[in-house]
């Protein structure tokens, strides 16, 4: 962010040394207020930020919001100007999307513009932009010289949505009837910190492996599909749970007769699930240029011993589907209830 601000010193709307408007600042930022959606939270940048760019002689402006997660007497603290009118700065920051009508001409903006795959939604923004000759910079573009994205909060999604997914089991399971640990563990926006939520999350773990499970939904199992930043992070939500990693293969044994004091999960990669049409058989290098060849058997040799399914890959509509509605209309259809069943303690109607 400083070599930025650096490149923005003598730019259109920059601050130059000899202007004494800008009380000898080199340059000046502003973070935005976040307004294009209701529950957006979040900051580009945290307080011990903004302390190292003043420190270096930025001037940064940030636009008060009493929906920020971050209170602003951090950021004045930390040496940040709190103002309504951002209109100074040369580079304007945020995490999402300016409304087109408050964005300024001349101006380099910063954020997620989910322009790259030319999504349709975001289109007029991006000819709002070019009309008012206002450089872009897409976090998503900023990369290392290895080209591996800089600036991306996938690991941070599969964490929040991990933590998410477990707090929305816990009260599906006391739905049908079956209070559990996970009652305990909240939405990850409740929490101060990850910290606290995953804390949260240990505890929970502690009383799984006291036994508190109730034993007639049986052992939960968790599949984790893909391998990158999304699933990465939440595996290491349910990591902090009393958690055996097994083989796909595996799943059919362990959700009938594993250890109720454990959860048990799964990384899926292609070659467990996609094979060809024509003769059943799994090549990748094939599959990269004619997905459209393949199928997946996800619905017979995972799904009927899934708990929970952690999807963290990307599809579109050439690659094959892990499930289809039929399918999920059939792995949803009662079981036979067994004669251990009881209306206190009944069993899971589907897995």
């Amino acid at each position: 962010m400083l070599r930025l601000l650096r490149r923005q010193g003598g730019g259109v709307g920059g601050c130059m040394y000899s202007q004494r408007r800008c009380n000898h600042h080199r340059t000046v930022m502003a973070i935005r207020r976040e307004d294009i959606n209701v529950w957006e939270r979040r900051a580009p940048l945290a307080p011990r930020h903004i302390k190292e760019i003043t420190n270096a002689g930025h001037k940064v402006l940030v636009q008060p919001s009493n929906r920020r997660a971050i209170h602003e007497r951090y950021y004045e603290k930390a040496g940040a100007v709190i103002q309504e009118d951002i209109s100074e700065a040369s580079l304007i920051i945020g995490v999402k999307r300016p409304p087109e009508e408050k964005v300024f001409p001349h101006k380099t903006y910063a954020f997620f513009s989910h322009t790259i795959k030319a999504q349709e939604a975001n289109m007029g923004l991006l000819d709002d932009m070019l009309k008012k000759q206002v450089r872009l910079i897409d976090y998503e573009k900023m990369v290392d010289p290895n080209g591996f994205r800089i600036v991306a909060f996938g690991q941070w999604a599969g964490v929040a949505g991990m933590i998410n997914i477990l707090h929305g089991l816990g009260l599906r399971f006391l739905a049908l009837g079956h209070h559990t640990p996970f009652m305990h563990i909240g939405m990850a926006h409740n929490y101060r910190n990850v910290s606290q939520a995953v804390q949260a999350v240990r505890d929970c773990g502690y009383e799984i492996s006291l036994g508190l499970m109730p034993k007639s939904i049986g052992p939960l199992t968790f599949v984790f599909t893909g391998t990158g930043n999304v699933s990465k992070g939440a595996q290491e939500i349910i990591n902090e749970l009393p958690c055996d990693f097994v083989e796909p293969h595996e799943l059919e044994e362990v959700s009938k007769s594993g250890d109720m004091t454990k959860v048990y999960a799964t990384v899926l990669s292609r070659h467990h699930h996609l094979v060809r049409k024509s003769d059943s058989v799994y090549d990748p290098l094939e599959y990269e240029i004619h997905p459209e060849l393949y199928t997946s058997h996800f619905r017979q040799s995972i799904a009927p011993y899934t708990t929970c399914l952690i999807n963290g890959i990307y599809w579109d509509p050439q690659t094959p589907r892990l499930l289809r509605r039929l399918d999920a209309q059939r792995l949803l259809r009662p079981v036979e209830r067994s004669v251990r069943a009881t209306e206190g303690s009944p069993e899971l109607p589907h897995r």
